[in-house]
């Protein structure tokens, strides 16, 4: 072996895709790019053990949509294996992104780099998320809620 081979071995990248729904109307929340026709959701790495799930998730979607995380976000029972940069360790491999069921309150707001808020139903949600990856996510988060 030589001195710039390396054993180390990274697991798979994993980002959560949070898939938030208002308590008050039972709608789910996208974000609307400005260079992105289809409603989105927020995703991001999994948070660090120091700031904890709940933490990173509350911070992030009060920072983006300016709402308010109810109880416990819940894990999907089923991840949607995608294709991702790796973290560290080299290039594009297969991923994963872990839906979250989130309920969240209060009247959605966008930051500076999110163009809008929607507030959908589930068959408009299905119907405009742009791609069967989008959808799988979505469904499995939404079912996490029992819907």
């Amino acid at each position: 072996m030589g001195p710039f081979t390396s054993h180390v071995t990274y697991p798979d990248p994993e980002r959560y895709i949070l898939v938030a729904r208002r308590v008050e109307d039972g709608r789910y929340l996208f974000a609307r790019w400005s260079d992105w026709p289809h409603p989105t959701m927020i995703s991001t790495l999994v948070p660090n053990e120091d700031e904890g799930m709940v933490a990173g998730i509350e911070s992030l979607l009060h920072g983006r949509m300016r709402v308010r995380v109810v109880g416990e976000p819940r894990l999907a029972s089923e991840r949607v294996a995608v294709r991702m940069p790796a973290p560290r360790g080299g290039g594009p491999r297969l991923g994963w992104l872990q839906p979250i069921a989130v309920e969240v309150s209060g009247e959605p707001d966008h930051d500076a780099l999110i163009e809008s808020v929607d507030a959908l139903t589930l068959d408009e949600a299905l119907d405009g998320l742009a791609t069967d990856v989008e959808r799988a996510a979505f469904r499995a988060g939404a079912a996490a809620f029992g819907a």
